[in-house]
């Protein structure tokens, strides 16, 4: 089990504002800023509302750390993915290879267009081969996207992952681990499409919710292309 008392919280920022990088596990960055080590727990120095600690139960705390490693797995054979170096199962720790921040806080320091001039491209590619092996990944913030020294846009955050055989699920069923800031984005996006909060929808419906509700973090373009993309495997 490794010491991470003189490792750091990381988090990601805004103007005027420094926040979670996640809402589910605890993110804790090497002090030499090479590995991330995700921690499936609730640390109540990071998260520190107690209604949503109190949401957070060990059952699904478990069952998230094990999706992480489950589509890890399985899209590491169909598309590069960000590398897990060591698993700490007694602790929910998964460790991986860090490049010094997200593709989030990397285009915030600069531009996503300066740091890799092909990003929209990649990411599009990106998801192709996820829905190629039948992934859907709803999370898909711009944080959860690395970006190391060969130029390459690797998706991580498994935990969020679904495979497009799994059962219906509402969006309610998804509020946890929600942001505020998105849900107060949502109603529009849902109204405007005919979409509630209690139907169950087919995983494939909710990767396009998913992808409607990041229109604010994503250029429109991007997202009408991705959609686009999507036809070709689920109509």
């Amino acid at each position: 089990m490794k010491n991470l008392s003189n490792w750091e919280y990381y988090y990601n920022e805004e103007p005027g504002d420094r926040y979670r990088a996640n809402l589910v596990y605890t993110a804790y960055v090497s002090p030499d800023k090479k590995t991330l080590c995700m921690k499936f727990i609730r640390d109540l120095g990071y998260h520190k509302d107690p209604i949503e600690n109190h949401a957070w139960t060990e059952e699904l705390l478990e069952e998230r750390f094990r999706r992480e490693l489950k589509f890890y797995n399985l899209a590491k054979n169909y598309t590069p993915v960000a590398e897990i170096v060591d698993v700490d199962e007694s602790t929910r720790s998964i460790f991986i290879n860090w490049p010094g921040d997200d593709f989030y806080m990397m285009g915030y320091r600069s531009s996503y267009q300066n740091i890799l001039p092909d990003w929209k491209e990649q990411i599009k590619k990106r998801f192709t081969e996820m829905w190629g092996a039948g992934i859907l990944k709803f999370s898909i913030h711009p944080n959860s996207w690395l970006l190391f020294d060969d130029g390459i846009l690797r998706p991580f955050n498994w935990f969020f992952t679904f495979s497009d055989i799994e059962e219906s699920k509402s969006i309610n069923d998804f509020m946890i681990q929600i942001s505020d800031s998105r849900r107060e984005s949502l109603g529009p996006i849902l109204e405007s499409n005919g979409w509630n909060l209690d139907t169950k929808y087919n995983l494939t419906e909710l990767q396009n919710i998913s992808l409607e509700s990041f229109r604010k973090n994503y250029p429109d373009d991007l997202i009408n292309d991705l959609k686009e993309i999507k036809k070709e495997f689920h109509k």
